[in-house]
């Protein structure tokens, strides 16, 4: 039976999509940060710009996106108002790209200022959607009342802790290794141009004849596995893959294992071939940010450091005898935090004390200290 678990920490909630032992899908959801995808802005167009083909929408105080000519800036011009939606969020340096197509009718404010009409999609709801027969198990009764009402029906309280082996490979998300058939891994680089995967092979033969063949079993073993963690980490833009330890014309080869294993991504990622030195390509469209940005942001740690906190708090041996945590961070870290509220009450409910934040100018970024009272 497939089932969403609702994994809960402080300020955060992982959500797993698993059938019996194996992890289908992943989200991290942050009910008190949205990642903007799917929002509707009434947006103000503030300078359309032909060498780029589109138009840069202000959207609000401090926040704008880019509307490409063929998604609504056509004929457009300075100062025109416009209802946008957004279709990717920020990522990777890029800023929030719109479409104006095919938006709902919705109420206009009296007074015209660039500012949120409807909000879009969580990624609880955009999960919910994909896995609709999926039942939602939840282990914070707290975190059910954030759930829309359609989803009600589908929502149980968990009765036992998640198994071991689906928390490994969720922990694994974090890392860039990945761990795949007969002993192979691969490493993730991100970087701001594409998505390298480097496949290595732990396969040993003085045989070149038995090494090739057990090198080309062993790639075609694991890239269904490694073609997941796209899905798993959503990872997007442009994504090279560097098969292990084959030939150029050995990697043409895989090909039909490439397209088959993409095929049950719901994003719809291209395999476009492969380059002269045997990297295979693919494309995958952006749209909520991949997972190892959601991390590193700013938000990303300053949430990661109330769960340190949260452990910390639990384990000792009389916590209660305590009023009041004093967290301490660096600007950054403390910006992003007074930014999300729900998350700092969220971590009061599960710990029962009160937390006040702090900021301290001369911290380095990551850095923070905490305080008890």
């Amino acid at each position: 039976m497939t089932k969403i678990q609702l994994i809960c920490m402080s300020g955060v909630v992982r959500i797993a999509v698993i059938k019996e032992q194996n992890l289908l899908d992943f989200g991290v959801w942050y009910p008190g940060h949205s990642d903007g995808f799917g929002d509707i802005y009434l947006g103000r167009v503030d300078s359309c710009l032909t060498a780029l083909g589109g138009a840069f929408i202000t959207l609000g105080k401090n926040l704008s996106g880019f509307l490409p000519e063929n998604a609504g800036a056509k004929g457009l011009h300075e100062g025109d108002w416009i209802i946008v939606r957004v279709t990717r969020s920020h990522q990777g340096g890029k800023g929030l790209r719109l479409d104006g197509r095919n938006i709902p009718p919705l109420t206009l404010p009296k007074d015209k200022t660039p500012e949120l009409l409807q909000a879009g999609p969580s990624l609880f709801e955009e999960l919910a959607q994909r896995w609709h027969n999926a039942d939602i198990i939840s282990d914070e009764l707290n975190i059910t009342n954030l759930i829309p009402a359609s989803y009600k029906s589908r929502v149980h309280l968990a009765k036992e802790p998640i198994d071991p082996e689906i928390m490994e490979q969720i922990d694994a998300l974090e890392t860039n290794e990945v761990a795949l058939p007969m002993g192979m891994r691969a490493s993730i680089t991100p970087t701001p141009a594409l998505v390298a995967i480097d496949m290595d092979t732990a396969t040993q033969s003085n045989d070149n004849q038995n090494k090739l063949r057990s090198q080309f079993n062993a790639n075609q073993l694991a890239l269904p596995q490694l073609l997941h963690q796209l899905k798993l980490r959503n990872l997007s833009g442009a994504i090279i893959v560097d098969l292990a330890g084959l030939p150029i014309k050995k990697r043409r080869l895989f090909q039909r294992e490439f397209e088959q294993a993409l095929q049950n991504d719901p994003l719809h990622p291209k395999f476009l071939g492969f380059t002269n030195l045997g990297l295979a390509e693919i494309t995958r469209p952006r749209k909520r940010p991949p997972l190892h940005e959601v991390f590193s942001c700013d938000h990303g740690q300053a949430i990661q450091i109330l769960g340190n906190l949260e452990r910390k708090f639990k384990s000792l041996a009389s916590p209660h005898q305590y009023q009041q945590i004093t967290l301490i961070l660096s600007i950054p870290l403390y910006q992003a935090l007074q930014n999300d509220q729900w998350a700092v009450n969220h971590f009061e409910k599960r710990c029962t004390i009160s937390l006040s934040i702090e900021s301290n100018p001369s911290f380095t970024t990551c850095q923070w200290e905490y305080q008890y009272a």
